[in-house]
């Protein structure tokens, strides 16, 4: 657990100093999600997953909307294989204030667990290729688009806080990190996108299921690399897990 701790300290700090360097624009969110998974046999499943984000810690008025389905191949192990298609609707907003602009991507992950009845550890690697529309003006998009590519690394760590451990109706506390570099040749000036932090709860619902809620911050840079967009996010998905 110490060392977890002292890996996050030490990963955001160099982003704490990056951001020194730049102007800087602060923002407030809310994002709602789920995580749907159904497991056929023990080779293939399917996944689904969608998330809203508001423009402040209400829900007034909504930036953005995000729905993935792929197909699962798990290994012997349990580790697993997924590799679908993803779709986004960047609400209006700054720069297309009456429109909404499509976003659709192509993606590919391998996710790797060690679980004990202790802690739960979960990573990740997933490669996307990103297709958005390009705009002309608040009211015009361009009819074009442009392509760009990202590697994203994630790990996430659990930690009971009863003696039930991670028995149905248990709480536990959740840690999250998660990185996005840049791989596109048209962005050849930076690598850095992002880097999300979380910490919060994890909440048993059943067995399989369960509830993950707490607050997100996110450091982005822009693609020209000369602003970085803080966000304070309230999270909260439901992970629904099918023959699990």
């Amino acid at each position: 657990m110490k060392q977890f701790v002292v890996w996050i300290v030490l990963f955001l700090l160099p982003l704490a100093l990056f951001a020194q360097q730049k102007s800087v624009v602060y923002e407030q969110q809310i994002w709602p999600g789920y995580n749907f998974n159904i497991k056929f046999n023990n080779r293939w499943g399917i996944w689904l997953d969608g998330e809203v984000h508001t423009n402040d810690h209400y829900f007034n008025n909504f930036s953005q909307f995000t729905l993935r389905f792929a197909g699962t191949y798990f290994l012997k192990n349990n580790n697993k294989f997924t590799a679908g298609y993803g779709y986004t609707d960047n609400l209006p907003g700054e720069g297309h204030k009456n429109i909404s602009i499509p976003e659709h991507q192509l993606w590919e992950q391998f996710q790797w667990f060690n679980n004990t009845s202790k802690h739960k550890l979960m990573q990740w690697v997933r490669l996307e290729q990103k297709r958005k529309e390009n705009v002309l003006n608040d009211s015009t998009a361009a009819d074009n688009f442009t392509n760009t590519y990202k590697v994203r690394y994630n790990i996430f760590y659990s930690l009971p806080l009863s003696k039930k451990g991670f028995n149905p109706k248990s709480l536990s506390l959740a840690f999250g990190d998660e990185l996005y570099l840049y791989y596109s040749p048209t962005l050849s000036n930076h690598v850095f996108d992002q880097n999300r932090t979380f910490i919060g709860f994890s909440f048993a619902v059943n067995k399989h299921d369960n509830f993950v809620f707490g607050y997100m911050n996110i450091q982005q840079q822009n693609a020209a690399a000369t602003q970085l967009k803080i966000s304070s996010v309230i999270k909260g998905t439901l992970f629904l897990n099918i023959g699990y």
